[in-house]
């Protein structure tokens, strides 16, 4: 059955010291934190897909992405410098993607739910009147809720499975343009890349891959 492997404690250790590493530069950031705070909301689309290698290096053909949703809350705040703010919050994003095997004449779909926790940054890059542009970059650490993986009439629960059942460790970078609504209230559309370290036990790849577009709304709860 394609994605299931016995072994992946390789994998899991290579993630906890990444994870590790991460969270301590985190900290060092959280330390630099002025008053200029912001809670956010955030909601969109997002186009997914599988990209999946075998041990002998062969690629699923046929493989094709799907549209998904995620929501995500966090906190913002100014660090270093007025043009640079850290956020950090918690998500949860659904991935999946459909595939068919021409040869065998087998149909296969994927549907995966992760709740997540993600750090990042973001940099305005220049004003229009009262907007700003904006670039950002992101790690997210996604822990596995629910899945399953449908082979033809078949639907397989991937609770416990070796390669889904795990840390998805993701990287986002993008851009993204912000308005004011009030004094306290602004909103924000973003676009962000996305794509997962990998998750498969084995000489096997396994990697998910995302676009995301969000709309978000953000908070000052600044102290005056």
């Amino acid at each position: 059955m394609l994605f299931i492997s016995k072994n992946h404690d390789q994998t899991l250790s290579n993630q906890n010291l990444f994870m590790k590493k991460n969270i301590l530069v985190l900290l060092l950031l959280i330390g630099t934190i002025s008053t200029a705070q912001q809670l956010y909301i955030e909601g969109g689309k997002s186009s997914t897909s599988l990209d999946y290698k075998n041990s002998q290096g062969n690629s699923l053909e046929n493989i094709q992405a799907t549209s998904n949703s995620y929501i995500t809350i966090g906190y913002r705040s100014q660090i270093l410098t007025k043009n640079m703010h850290l956020n950090v919050g918690l998500d949860y994003s659904s991935y999946g993607a459909i595939g068919s095997d021409n040869t065998l004449g087998n149909y296969m779909e994927w549907n995966v739910n992760y709740v997540g926790l993600n750090a990042g940054l973001d940099y305005k890059l220049f004003h229009i009147k009262k907007a700003s542009v904006y670039v950002k970059g992101a790690l997210s650490a996604g822990f596995f809720v629910q899945g399953t993986q449908t082979f033809n009439n078949s639907v397989i629960d991937l609770k416990n499975n070796d390669d889904f059942d795990t840390i998805l460790i993701s990287m986002n970078a993008g851009v993204g343009f912000s308005h004011p609504i009030s004094e306290d209230l602004s909103f924000y559309v973003q676009y962000l890349y996305g794509k997962s370290l990998d998750m498969a036990s084995g000489d096997a790849e396994l990697k998910i891959t995302s676009n995301k577009i969000g709309f978000g709304l953000l908070i000052n709860i600044s102290k005056r």
